[in-house]
């Protein structure tokens, strides 16, 4: 690469002589400091040799420190962007740990919302239902009461037709027991009677001895045969009759339990249908307050490299190279040396 002038037109011999040589700037500084005075024989050769490896080593160190300084802003650049983008990602993350929280709270809350319609509608329909059983128990005590009392009527009705019909029939019989006793006195009469009439036609045909007791004898037997057979009568009647007025008993008895089973038991008080408890409300937690810890530490920027300390270093090792290469053209020609 030729180095340009100011005018950007390459450099002639002259202006390249007149150009500041870091190397030979870095011997004179040595040979300064050394404390000895030396006297340098250089030919021609050597002085154009020396001013090659001069000039390579400065255009070389220029390219050097240039591309370490290009590296050093572009490392300082790629860190800065690498910085920024972590900066902005923390905050991003910030604005989201913020939204998500805010979201949850907006749930919650909607929850919370949601849950209080969802107990008030509970709530109304339970007493609603409660006070629709409460019609339904009343009307069902109201028409059991009503059918308990109708039972109660018919039972009454029926035990008293009961009553009426056995102490009709019970009457009806007793009124045959007393036509047949009194039957059975104008029988024994008309007996006794009789006998009177035979024993005094008896009488009157003047029979005496054993003809005339024999007769009353066999009058008498026959009055007593008729009596026996009213007594007969009497006693089978009575037997009769008391026999169908315990059977009329007996089937008033029968139909008395029977209208007893069929009348309907007391319903007594049906029970009040149960009261709804109100829904008990369920707590909802709202996430607590984000901190300064639930974001993380703030990303911090990396050490920036110097462009000039890049350049710099990147020159050092240059001048040592060009330094090196003028000592050993120096070595390589002869010399007079003064201590």
């Amino acid at each position: 690469m030729m180095m340009m002038n100011e005018f950007g037109t390459p450099m002639n011999e002259a202006e390249l002589s007149m150009h500041p040589n870091p190397g030979k700037a870095f011997i004179q500084e040595q040979l300064a400091t050394s404390g000895m005075e030396s006297n340098i024989v250089i030919t021609g050769g050597m002085v154009a040799m020396a001013g090659i490896s001069t000039l390579g080593g400065i255009i070389g160190g220029g390219r050097s420190a240039a591309a370490a300084r290009a590296q050093a802003e572009a490392q300082n650049k790629a860190m800065m962007a690498k910085y920024q983008y972590d900066l902005d990602a923390w905050d991003m993350k910030r604005q989201q740990l913020q939204a998500q929280r805010s979201e949850s709270i907006d749930k919650i809350l909607a929850s919370a919302r949601n849950e209080g319609k969802v107990k008030a509608y509970k709530d109304v329909a339970a007493l609603e239902q409660f006070d629709y059983n409460l019609k339904i128990r009343n009307k069902e005590q109201t028409d059991n009461e009503i059918a308990f009392k109708r039972s109660d009527d018919i039972y009454t009705d029926t035990t008293s037709l009961n009553s009426i019909s056995a102490r009709s029939a019970m009457d009806s019989e007793i009124v045959k027991l007393q036509e047949s006793e009194a039957e059975a006195r104008y029988d024994r009469q008309d007996a006794y009677i009789e006998q009177l009439q035979q024993e005094g036609k008896l009488r009157a045909r003047g029979a005496s001895g054993r003809s005339a007791a024999k007769g009353v004898q066999v009058n008498m037997a026959d009055y007593g045969r008729q009596m026996s057979m009213l007594n007969a009568t009497m006693d089978s009647n009575t037997r009769n009759t008391r026999a169908v007025l315990d059977e009329i008993i007996r089937d008033k008895t029968s139909a008395d339990l029977t209208a007893f089973a069929s009348k309907m038991l007391d319903p007594g008080v049906l029970p009040d249908p149960i009261k709804p408890m109100p829904i008990p409300e369920a707590e909802f937690t709202l996430p607590r307050l984000l901190n300064e810890f639930d974001f993380g530490p703030q990303p911090v920027k990396g050490v920036m490299a110097s462009p000039g300390a890049a350049a710099s270093q990147a020159w050092g090792q240059a001048i040592q190279g060009i330094a090196s290469g003028i000592g050993t053209a120096a070595l390589g020609s002869p010399t007079t040396s003064k201590l």
